[in-house]
């Protein structure tokens, strides 16, 4: 008998035997079981997921004489006669080459006759998206309304090409792509029962070649296996699916991230006389470095990388030497360049020109600066954030914190306030209020209700007031009923007056101290007087004076930051 290829040898004859389509395989078996046969079933996905395969299986289950749960027993005239295609019962119709009206016509005339020896007339579209918009029409009828023992199952890789109304009278089903796991493990079985040995990296990178698609990867261990005779390994794989060296690609991954671009330019130069597609070659220099992320970010790395001992040795020494950051914008370099190369007309060149300007780091003022930039003007923002007012060297504290490369380009060098005294960084508390009774007048606010009463706040949707509030302000009660917001600056009462959210503070208020609050706005230089009587009034504290200075220095740095950065504070 000829030889038969691995890929047909190895087709799964059962529901049981198909890989990772336990959805679809459910469903079906339990239609065979239950008899709920329907008229039309679209079968969708990528190649090599088991479409085909599927609907010939099925075809032969709702057939069948003796079917076992569901499945065909591949053993009665009718699955025997099937499987040798001798019974014109089941019809198999290639789309793509079968894809006009009369095709279409011939099939509905078919349709027309009862089923010879079989139960059900199948008929198996392959491809049918190729079928033209004349032949989808000549359809529709037909797949609609049917004779009672035809079934039509439909198998397409772009369901997106199908009319709409084709795709309402099917029952759809989407296959997924097989996982390296069950690749992996089909080929094992494959290699043990043709009492083969093997690698299991050269079963890994057979699984990875394949892309998701089971049949490309039996093929691809066929074609290996014409090679290397009985005995499979890594480099006779690779070398049988013509892909680049590993040790080649590895060397080169680690040049690049060493940035030696003379040695980069004479393995480009290898590459091109070698005559190697320079687009495969950046896809598997982009899944050394994707090996080299998980290796960063996975503490344990079992099941997401395949690797041999050497190979992963290397991928520790290149790591040691990286970072997620850079390599993360590698990758996106690296994709950038393959993009381009499809349609450049001096390819080595521009490949050449691509690796250089990663190996120089030419995009690093651009976007991995201006990520620093972003995490120093969070840490400079967090400071005022903290107290309300910073020190007048925060502002060139923060600006030393970023590369030189960055400081040149992006932060002038702010000028020094002329200050006879250095501004110190003021507690939480931002005013002091002398003479205030314990009871009966003015007193300070309790912290635990004073954090309630802004929890509050926060919880009706407005973070950004009790943000204000919390940084701005100290809450007094005046035993009258009432809440005195006593602000630092008359800048943010007003924006705290325009923001019309009397009602929401009191509301907080009147929840968080347990008892009916109004809420009252002063700044800490207003005359209290007016809240009690004069025996109670507040003085401002001895360097209250330095510390409102200090809050319209932050108020000015603010403004410069937005200046820098593209937008404006303004003064209400």
């Amino acid at each position: 008998m000829a030889y038969m290829a691995l890929y047909r040898k190895w087709r799964p004859m059962t529901f049981d035997e198909v890989v990772e389509q336990d959805a679809v395989v459910t469903v079906l078996r339990n239609a065979v079981r239950t008899g709920r046969i329907a008229h039309a079933y679209l079968f969708c996905g990528t190649r090599g997921t088991g479409k085909t395969t599927m609907a010939k299986i099925f075809a032969r289950a709702v057939n069948c004489l003796n079917p076992q749960n569901g499945n065909p027993c591949n053993e009665c005239d009718v699955c025997r006669n099937i499987l040798t295609q001798q019974i014109l019962d089941v019809s198999e119709i290639d789309a793509a080459s079968n894809n006009g009206v009369d095709n279409i016509r011939s099939i509905i005339e078919e349709t027309a006759f009862a089923a010879s020896v079989a139960k059900y007339k199948v008929f198996i579209i392959d491809e049918v998206h190729m079928l033209s918009s004349g032949a989808f029409n000549a359809l529709l009828k037909t797949l609609e309304e049917p004779p009672q023992d035809v079934i039509f199952i439909l198998a397409t890789t772009e369901p997106n090409k199908l009319p709409v109304t084709i795709l309402s009278r099917c029952q759809r089903y989407d296959f997924k792509r097989i996982s390296q796991n069950g690749i992996i493990g089909r080929l094992e079985t494959i290699c043990k029962d043709q009492n083969l040995s093997y690698e299991f990296p050269a079963l890994a990178f057979l699984a990875q070649k394949s892309d998701g698609a089971l049949r490309d990867a039996i093929s691809l261990l066929d074609q290996t296996l014409a090679s290397c005779g009985d005995h499979l390994t890594l480099a006779a794989a690779r070398a049988a699916t013509g892909s680049i060296d590993k040790e080649f690609i590895e060397k080169f991954a680690f040049c690049l991230i060493k940035s030696e671009g003379g040695e980069i330019l004479r393995q480009i130069a290898v590459l091109f006389s070698e005559g190697r597609d320079p687009s495969d070659f950046i896809g598997e220099l982009m899944q050394i470095y994707r090996n080299i992320l998980v290796l960063l970010t996975v503490k344990d790395p079992e099941g997401l990388l395949y690797e041999t001992d050497e190979s992963m040795k290397l991928l520790h020494e290149i790591a040691a030497a990286t970072n997620t950051g850079e390599l993360t914008l590698i990758i996106k370099e690296l994709s950038k360049l393959d993009s381009s190369l499809k349609w450049a007309v001096q390819r080595k060149i521009l490949f050449e020109a691509g690796m250089l300007s990663i190996c120089d780091r030419k995009w690093d003022a651009s976007e991995a600066s201006f990520s620093e930039r972003i995490a120093v003007l969070e840490r400079r923002l967090s400071d005022i954030a903290a107290s309300g007012i910073i020190d007048p060297n925060t502002a060139a504290r923060s600006r030393a914190e970023l590369p030189e490369k960055v400081r040149e380009e992006v932060l002038p060098q702010p000028k020094e306030p002329e200050r006879t005294n250095q501004i110190k960084e003021i507690p939480s508390k931002q005013m002091e209020i002398k003479n205030m009774p314990k009871a009966g007048g003015l007193r300070e606010s309790d912290e635990l209700d004073w954090k309630d009463f802004l929890t509050n706040i926060s919880a009706k949707g407005q973070a950004s007031l009790s943000a204000l509030v919390k940084l701005n302000s100290r809450g007094v009660l005046d035993g009258k009923g009432n809440l005195i917001l006593v602000f630092a600056s008359p800048i943010v009462k007003d924006m705290i007056v325009k923001k019309d959210a009397t009602e929401i503070l009191s509301e907080s208020a009147t929840s968080a101290y347990g008892m009916p609050l109004r809420v009252i706005y002063a700044t800490k230089n207003d005359p209290l007087d007016q809240f009690q009587p004069a025996q109670c009034t507040a003085t401002p504290s001895s360097s209250e004076t330095a510390e409102n200075d200090g809050f319209d220095h932050a108020v000015n740095l603010l403004k410069e930051i937005s200046k820098q950065e593209g937008f404006q504070i303004e003064n209400k």
